[in-house]
């Protein structure tokens, strides 16, 4: 215990024992790192691969638990959508069932890949090193195309909604553009976009020597894997010629200004519907009980505005944007993939909160005193 000691000669340090980092010039004592630089290397490294592996089983057991939460959810508003939705409600209701099994789809994508969103020098990029069933490297990347693809079309299922709702407010003649092969059209537009961005995914942001380079030190770093452990799709914006010197990545750069186009044009959208549909609820008087239900469709639509903003949007235009500046995003490695991952829960969660009668319905699962909602029994042609 002699480190313990006092020492006389100074009230900081110990006799016999480690002196004080400050006190060393006084005592003509260099730091050991000084002498042995290797060590400042390995301990700072070592102690950053356990802190990182350390977040990515934080991820993990936060995937697991927002996919048994959005499986839960999303079951209870499929139920509630099929059971306790008003006869006005028409068509949307199809369209807030698309949307669920899409969020489902997505979260046991994301629960199944547990992937890690993140930014390197100029190469965006999505890894994992997740292979429970151990399938061939090219299926991890057609799974990572799929999981761009339920992204994409769960940003086109949420403007498709706000073009409904827009319609059903001011333009109700329009709804017919909302049934029979109509319906499979907007269907079929999601199905586009969404295919769209998969393809892109799988075709320009596979894996390739040079984003290798750059990857390398980074995984083996924070995470302590090797190449060969680690699937990962990347859009790297720069690429070295055959002079070694960094050119655009012009299929890259086409690919992201094509994301980019389809995440402002479904958020134009959003926002726009939103405004008018505000604007004509100002102006328009109709029945208490119908009043009623548009102001829960409204406050459903403004949640399914914010939460995606904030959730899903601005995590990946982000991330998109850091490679530009060459910036890096150590510090949220997982921050966006954890953002991403909520989605699927909150979203329809706020939806069976907001609408009375699959709130009502939501809360009746857990009384033995069902109640009924007058909304569900108002009557209106669409």
């Amino acid at each position: 215990m002699f480190n313990f000691e006092p020492n006389p000669s100074c009230s900081i340090c110990c006799e016999y024992s480690f002196i004080n980092e400050i006190c060393m010039p006084r005592y003509q004592n260099p730091p050991e790192f000084s002498r042995f630089p290797k060590m400042k290397e390995i301990l700072p490294t070592t102690e950053r691969i356990s802190n990182m592996t350390m977040w990515l089983e934080v991820t993990r057991i936060f995937d697991f638990i927002t996919f048994v939460l959005s499986t839960f959810i999303n079951g209870v508003l499929l139920n509630l959508i099929k059971t306790a939705s008003p006869k006005h409600f028409g068509n949307y209701v199809y369209l807030m069932m698309s949307f669920s099994v899409n969020s489902l789809i997505f979260a046991v994508i994301h629960a199944f890949l547990q992937p890690i969103i993140s930014t390197e020098k100029y190469v965006l990029f999505v890894f994992t090193s997740t292979n429970y069933l151990e399938v061939p490297r090219g299926f991890m990347r057609v799974l990572l195309s799929v999981y761009g693809t339920s992204y994409s079309q769960a940003l086109v299922l949420i403007a498709v909604q706000f073009i409904y709702r827009c319609f059903s407010i001011s333009r109700r003649k329009f709804l017919i553009y909302f049934k029979g092969r109509w319906l499979f059209f907007w269907y079929a537009l999601v199905g586009v976009f969404g295919i769209n961005w998969g393809l892109c995914i799988f075709f320009i942001a596979q894996e390739n020597p040079q984003v290798d380079e750059i990857l390398r030190p980074l995984m083996a770093s924070s995470f302590g894997l090797n190449m060969s452990d680690v699937f990962y799709v990347a859009a790297s914006y720069e690429v070295e010629d055959e002079f070694k010197n960094k050119v655009l990545n012009w299929p890259v750069i086409f690919m992201i200004i094509n994301f980019a186009s389809i995440m402002g044009l479904s958020f134009a959208i959003i926002v726009l519907c939103f405004c008018f549909i505000h604007f004509k609820m100002q102006r328009v008087t109709h029945s208490k009980v119908y009043e009623a239900v548009q102001q829960q469709l409204f406050r459903a639509l403004m949640s399914q505005m914010i939460i995606p903003l904030v959730l899903i949007y601005l995590p990946i235009i982000i991330v998109m944007i850091l490679p530009i500046f060459h910036l890096k995003n150590d510090a949220c490695m997982s921050l966006t993939s954890i953002l991403i991952s909520i989605y699927p829960v909150l979203d329809p969660f706020a939806v069976i909160m907001i609408i009375s009668v699959y709130r009502q319905g939501f809360l009746n699962m857990f009384t033995n005193h069902p109640k009924t909602n007058q909304i569900s029994n108002l009557e209106m042609s669409t």
